[in-house]
């Protein structure tokens, strides 16, 4: 019986096969709908590509539709398409089954702009039927900038655990003007005995695992001049420009950090906002008092640590550091002044175990036998005045000391969130070093989602600093005077009434 029936069935497949085929029809009097009529491809960088962006095609009839070519109206254009499945500018003979529909996905690499900040490159999908034509805009901004290429590398340790830095040295007592952005790969270098300088309003955008290293005997200074509120800071940013990736942590930062202030090398930083890094700060190892002073400036969506602090000198005025993976800031040994700065992280996107601010005098690591060793490191000094401490969870104050080294610190009118057992804190407040602070007080910043850490209304900070910290850092990072008429407010901003 089978014997009989396959030779029917092969013929049946045959003649459904051939009606299918007949069926697909090529008409003029059935137009595409598309999802959009315009693809907006967002900024890009004159040779970097954008992201994917999709199109979809909707055949609405109740009859197939073969197109006999979808196609780039420019086939020199820097436009790339994926049509159906197909990594193709030009595919003849699409077919779309009745009330299907299909995806071209779409993305642009910008090509060279010349003469120009930045310029409109257009394109068009077109779509030909026989006697119709459709259409479908494609629209990107290129901008031009002045681009960082490694071309030297160094690396670190043997065999399969060694670490290449790939890395460029930037030109001695060079100056970075704000007509153009800078983007970096790999890491830039400020070389010994050389000077960076940036000018206000300037943007630098890192590409994955990059970074700015300023090495021994090298300075960076950012924004000289530049006064608080103005909209002139300089942006240190990753180089995608997508408003997708506007907040997206972990962008770029290599294995030294974003920004890394090297032994002996020194830093004076104003008006910089340094955003999206997986580390975006990191001091080590210094050998000069004034190895970092910062002001008005802000370190945001760190995937992982803010600012780390190896045996460094800090010297901070209204610095805002908030929403990072593990620690706002921590400190293993050194000599650390933060007057009326905001630590604050409301981590949302995965499990945080780690303490906002963490001060410690003691590192441990494995070493190559496999054995457990300890390097101390006296901290010599941690100051905070007027600041913030704040976040998520339970505890965001973490002290961690080996007797063998200086443990010095001082929080004078500071609010601290803390575990609400003193039991568990791990430290008592009424211990030396604990000058009038306050508990688990209610920051209510205006927006923390927003990262916008403004005092509102109900904010029981206001007025709650002494005036000799007020005195130090008279403005807030917002270039707003402090309150005197009664007394400062904690952290880096002033409620204004």
């Amino acid at each position: 019986m089978l014997k009989k029936i396959l030779p029917f069935l092969g013929i049946a497949l045959i003649f459904f096969a051939s009606c299918r085929k007949e069926d697909a029809i090529i008409t003029a009097s059935t137009e595409l709908r598309f999802s959009t009529d315009t693809v907006y491809l967002d900024t890009v960088f004159e040779t970097i590509g954008s992201s994917t962006y999709e199109l979809k095609v909707y055949n609405d009839s109740k009859e197939s539709i073969s197109i006999p070519r979808i196609r780039l109206a420019d086939p020199t254009s820097p436009y790339r398409l994926n049509i159906n499945g197909t990594a193709t500018n030009q595919l003849d003979n699409v077919e779309i089954l009745p009330e299907d529909s299909i995806y071209i996905f779409v993305e642009v690499n910008a090509g060279e702009v010349q003469n120009q900040p930045d310029i409109i490159v257009e394109d068009q999908i077109l779509f030909e039927l026989n006697g119709l034509s459709q259409s479908v805009e494609l629209v990107t901004l290129a901008k031009q900038a002045i681009f960082h290429f490694p071309n030297r590398f160094l690396v670190i340790g043997n065999g399969p655990g060694a670490v290449v830095i790939p890395y460029s040295i930037i030109n001695c007592n060079e100056s970075w003007d704000a007509s153009l952005p800078h983007v970096v790969y790999g890491y830039a270098v400020v070389d010994s005995a050389c000077t960076l300088t940036m000018d206000p309003g300037l943007d630098v955008h890192f590409h994955n695992n990059s970074g700015l290293w300023v090495f021994n005997e090298g300075q960076l200074i950012v924004a000289p001049g530049s006064q608080p509120g103005q909209g002139d800071s300089v942006t240190f940013s990753s180089d995608r420009l997508e408003p997708f990736y506007e907040d997206v942590p972990g962008q770029w930062g290599g294995v030294l950090g974003g920004l890394y202030i090297g032994q002996g090398a020194k830093a004076n930083i104003n008006n910089l906002v340094i955003k999206n890094a997986v580390n975006g700060l990191r001091t080590d190892s210094a050998i000069y008092s004034d190895q970092l002073i910062i002001r008005n400036s802000y370190i945001l969506n760190s995937s992982r640590t803010a600012f780390y602090a190896g045996h460094s000198s800090v010297d901070a005025q209204n610095l805002v550091i908030a929403n990072q993976g593990l620690y706002g800031f921590y400190a293993f040994g050194g000599n650390y002044e933060f007057r009326h700065c905001t630590f604050a992280n409301f981590w949302n996107q995965s499990t945080r175990q780690e303490a906002c601010v963490q001060l410690t005098n003691f590192l441990e690591f494995q070493d190559e036998t496999g054995a457990i060793r300890r390097v101390v490191r006296d901290l010599s000094n941690a100051y905070f005045g007027n600041c913030v401490i704040d976040g998520n969870n339970e505890q965001e104050l973490t002290l961690a000391q080996d007797q063998g080294g200086l443990f010095n610190f001082s929080f004078n009118d500071v609010m601290l969130k803390l575990d609400n057992d003193p039991a568990d804190r791990g430290f008592s407040i009424n211990d030396p070093g604990f000058n009038s602070v306050y508990v688990n007080l209610v920051s209510d910043f205006v927006n923390r989602q927003e990262n916008i850490y403004q005092l509102d209304s109900l904010s029981q900070l206001i007025d709650q600093g002494n005036t000799n910290d007020g005195f130090v850092v008279p403005t807030d990072i917002l270039g707003k005077i402090r309150n005197f008429n009664g007394l400062p407010d904690l952290g880096a901003f002033e409620r204004q009434y």
